[in-house]
């Protein structure tokens, strides 16, 4: 019985080996094959005009015609004319609804005595298929053009060390085709925030934007679902421009659309939730630290049928074709049109901060548009002011030139204005509206809000309890709007209670007591 013919990775290696200085009898032995076999196979090499290294760039068809691989298929008449066919076979198989089968029914039309079906299919994988594998593959996926979006169905968790309660977070996952190169995390939500975030992790996480974001049909990425121009939501579109590439959804109900991510998702739950199954998380970042190694080690896994991993066919052919990365992070921008108040300030967010507004624009309205980490603001088109974002509830973030104080234009919002005011209220009010205006080391229209509330609450409090928590105010030098409401609504009661009921708003002379914090001062 003839020998099966050797594989021509084998020849291969056995060539290389050869030019590696390696003795027959190693290479007999690494190999499986008698000695006599590979003197043979370097016997050929040495006598072809190639030349061994030339060999060796060869695909493995052209390889085994040198060799004739132990194969006399490839020295057959019919093979001759199968290879004068090949361009057609290729051309036909991409036509819809193409197979296989019916090309060779049509080829034995032509040629009766060709080959059988087995070894049509066989010659016609070995050079089609096999001998161009790289330009099918870039014809359905060129590098660093896509980037497929998708979120598991299965949620991982963690458990909130406050409350013990278990905190359920969705799983992103995105993967550039071409490679398979994957990039897995877990945010709080699908909410569109966190959603964005992690689209620019992954981006980042890959070291270039690609031409084309994919994502699946999420209300995070559509905004409205048409089969021929889905409704893109601002947010994605913002962060495509920020990148310089483009977003284009899935069809809807076509899984096939995004089979990659879907497979990806998959294989995360073999790689990635299987090993977490008996770990417990006290946080989402340590869940995501967890998920990182497993990560690093799933990339650099070799791929079923392929000689290496996806790290490394990302490394060598797709990480260059990525479009280079702009200096700063995509953050998330909002839109706010508000009107300047008469203290140069604009209130903003739910945590309602105020930024100052050059003063010339009081009474206009004015665009905002803000992110997580800045807020600019915008008048006819131009951009007038730009602050730092801050969360700090009820705080001031300011230009002092902005500030009409610092001018030399008359506006009727100024100090003396609420003081004047408060005079009217009696002595004890004026004196606290001037307290509160007395700071140096802060402008006046910080303390513009404040005193709108003082002159409020004396328009609505009987005067004596007014004047009687202003004059609280005034013995603890604690001349604010939130410390004088607090004594209106409690009717001054704990301080009356001190003084034994007999306090007199026209004679405050309250003793200071050691402790006036908690419900046990006032006792």
């Amino acid at each position: 019985m003839a020998t099966q013919p050797k594989k021509m990775n084998i020849i291969k290696q056995v060539l290389i080996g050869y030019k590696n200085e390696m003795s027959v009898r190693d290479l007999a032995a690494i190999h499986s094959m008698s000695p006599t076999t590979v003197q043979r196979y370097l016997k050929i090499a040495r006598e072809d005009p190639l030349g061994i290294d030339s060999l060796l760039q060869l695909d493995d068809p052209e390889l085994n015609h040198r060799f004739n691989g132990g194969n006399p298929a490839y020295c057959d008449k019919r093979f001759e004319d199968f290879k004068t066919r090949l361009q057609y076979f290729e051309q036909e198989l991409k036509h819809k609804h193409m197979t296989a089968q019916l090309l060779w029914e049509e080829y034995r039309q032509d040629v009766p005595d060709g080959y059988s079906l087995t070894q049509f299919r066989y010659h016609l994988k070995q050079n089609i298929i096999a001998v161009k594998p790289s330009t099918v593959l870039k014809m359905l996926h060129q590098p660093g053009a896509k980037m497929y979006i998708d979120f598991a169905g299965d949620k991982l968790s963690y458990i909130d060390m406050e409350t013990g309660e278990i905190i359920q977070v969705e799983t992103f996952v995105a993967v550039l085709p071409y490679s398979g190169y994957t990039y897995i995390t877990c945010i709080p939500s699908q909410g569109i925030e966190h959603f964005l975030g992690a689209v620019d992790c992954a981006i980042r996480f890959f070291g270039g934007a690609p031409r084309m974001l994919v994502p699946d049909n999420l209300r995070s990425a559509v905004k409205s679902f048409d089969k021929w121009s889905p409704g893109i939501t601002d947010g994605l579109n913002d962060l495509a421009t920020h990148y310089g590439c483009c977003a284009l959804p899935t069809r809807v109900r076509k899984p096939k659309d995004k089979a990659l991510v879907e497979d990806a998702v998959h294989k995360g739950y073999k790689r990635i939730y299987a090993p977490l199954r008996n770990r417990v998380f006290h946080s989402i970042v340590e869940l995501n630290k967890a998920i990182a190694e497993l990560l690093e080690k799933y990339n650099s896994r070799r791929m079923q049928g392929c000689d290496y991993s996806r790290a490394e066919r990302f490394l060598a052919g797709e990480k260059q074709e990525l479009l280079p990365l702009p200096r700063d992070c995509y953050q998330m921008k909002r839109h706010a049109v508000l009107t300047v108040a008469p203290n140069s300030f604009i209130q903003l967010g739910t945590e309602r901060h105020h930024y100052s507004v050059p003063n010339r624009l009081i009474g206009y309205k004015v665009e905002v548009v803000f992110t997580s980490s800045q807020v600019r603001i915008f008048h006819n088109g131009s951009c007038v002011a730009t602050h730092p974002r801050s969360l700090r509830s009820g705080g001031y973030t300011y230009d002092s030139h902005h500030l009409p104080s610092q001018t030399q234009q008359y506006y009727a919002y100024s100090p003396q204005y609420f003081i004047d005011k408060g005079n009217k209220y009696g002595e004890t009010v004026k004196h606290v509206l001037r307290e509160l205006f007395s700071v140096t080391d802060r402008p006046a229209e910080l303390y513009y809000r404040s005193a709108q509330g003082i002159l409020a609450l004396a328009k609505e409090t009987d005067p004596k309890l007014f004047n009687m928590a202003c004059g609280i105010a005034v013995k603890y030098d604690r001349c604010s709007y939130k410390f004088i409401s607090n004594l209106v609504k409690s009717r001054c009661q704990g301080y009356l209670a001190l003084q034994d009921g007999d306090m007199q708003t026209e004679n405050i002379a309250p003793t200071i007591h050691s402790n006036i914090r908690g419900p046990q001062a006032f006792k």
